[in-house]
């Protein structure tokens, strides 16, 4: 049967995750038109683009719970149902403070898609092809993004604010039956293979919390390290390229959109590495110590070099994104299944928080030393990173659980 493959699954998940994407944050893509259908002013606008992230933060732990006693179907299903009532509801608002509990609701309800499929990658493939799949899952994010930035300006245009955002409402209904269709999985316990590998392997070992342990903290802390590179290059690279380096920002917003490509490749290419070596974590430690190296010479190179200015922003910008699969994949195989969904929305709430916070420490570093010293700072964070990686002796990789 078509839908017990596990990579048709996969596919499902991801368009869920399109949808659930599109609705948390194709708003700021269709800013003007949400100024002119509240009658707003610019700042106003932008704090009500940013409320679906808080409303998410507020309930997230929340839906990882439900996961877990409910399953990775029924969770996604109801989100996506609610999402699209919630976004649903924007036709009839017209004021800000209606607007924005309305964009609060829409944070609070679409955010379990992203931990519940990384469950699905958990549950339906083998521990050598996980990276691979949590990778492809991953580029679930730019796609959902880059999808918003085609598609949502042209319908607002011509449907209004509303009517751009019942285009993820409607691709949240259209994919619910796909997801309640899903067969359920075996609900066997994770079993340590090749790509499970020492403090890793003993922590999916033992039963109970994972939290008990430090090893999956010490993942949670990896991520949100690096997670400050991540953020600072995403929101500080096109306004570098024009204030520091004298570009008009279409060609800087092309240079940007250029590195997404390899952005994507990478992910994927790394999760292949890590199923082959049967390690998720030391080609993040490997990742974080070359992203600290580009990050320095980010800061001070270009101001000697000006050439080395846009070679650096696309390294640091790939670089930087690469770590996302390999850190979401250890933590649901520390968690194990009973626990993946909890652990996936904690590994999603802790990057929301860090996601938050960075913009707030770079504003400062800005006004105290200048825009190009944010990448010398990040690059201490991702400096950080490289210590608390969970490492332990390499084990030799053996063909176990292949063939599947």
């Amino acid at each position: 049967m078509l839908l017990r493959n596990r990579w048709v699954i996969l596919s499902i998940g991801m368009v869920a995750q399109v949808a659930s994407v599109g609705a948390m944050f194709g708003v700021p893509i269709v800013l003007p038109q949400l100024r002119e259908a509240f009658g707003v002013t610019t700042a106003q606008a932008g704090l009500l683009a940013g409320i679906p992230s808080f409303g998410l933060l507020l309930t997230l732990l929340l839906w990882g719970l439900v996961i877990d006693r409910v399953g990775e179907r029924v969770t996604m299903a109801l989100s996506l149902l609610l999402t699209a009532g919630a976004l649903g509801v924007l036709w009839i608002v017209t004021g800000l403070w209606t607007a924005g509990a309305v964009l609060l609701l829409v944070g609070t309800v679409a955010g379990p898609v992203n931990a519940a499929s990384g469950r699905l990658v958990l549950v339906w493939f083998a521990p050598h092809e996980r990276g691979l799949a949590m990778g492809v899952r991953q580029s679930a994010f730019p796609l959902g993004v880059g999808l918003a930035s085609l598609v949502l300006p042209t319908a607002a245009d011509a449907w209004g604010f509303a009517g751009a955002m019942s285009l993820p409402a409607g691709l949240a209904l259209l994919v619910t039956p796909l997801i309640l269709a899903i067969p359920s999985a075996p609900s066997a316990p994770v079993r340590a293979g090749p790509a499970v590998t020492g403090e890793v392997r003993q922590a999916v070992a033992e039963p109970g919390s994972p939290y008990r342990r430090w090893t999956i903290w010490r993942v949670h802390g990896v991520s949100m390290l690096l997670g400050v590179a991540q953020v600072t290059m995403m929101t500080y690279a096109l306004i570098y390229l024009v204030e520091q380096q004298g570009w008009d920002p279409p060609a800087a917003g092309a240079v940007v959109a250029l590195a997404q490509i390899p952005g994507a490749g990478g992910r994927l290419l790394f999760g292949v590495w890590s199923d082959r070596m049967g390690d998720r974590m030391r080609p993040v430690r490997w990742l974080a110590a070359v992203a600290t190296c580009c990050l320095l010479l980010l800061a001070v190179l270009p101001a000697v070099w000006t050439w080395t200015a846009v070679p650096l922003v696309l390294a640091c910008l790939s670089l930087t994104s690469w770590h996302n699969g390999l850190t979401f994949t250890s933590v649901a195989e520390i968690a194990g299944a009973s626990w993946a969904g909890r652990a996936l929305a904690v590994q999603n709430w802790l990057q929301g928080v860090s996601t938050t916070l960075t913009p707030v420490l770079m504003a400062a570093v800005i006004t105290l030393a200048g825009l190009p010293a944010v990448f010398a700072v990040s690059a201490m964070f991702s400096a950080a990173a490289i210590a608390v990686v969970p490492l332990a002796r390499r084990r030799p990789t053996t063909g176990e659980g292949r063939g599947r």
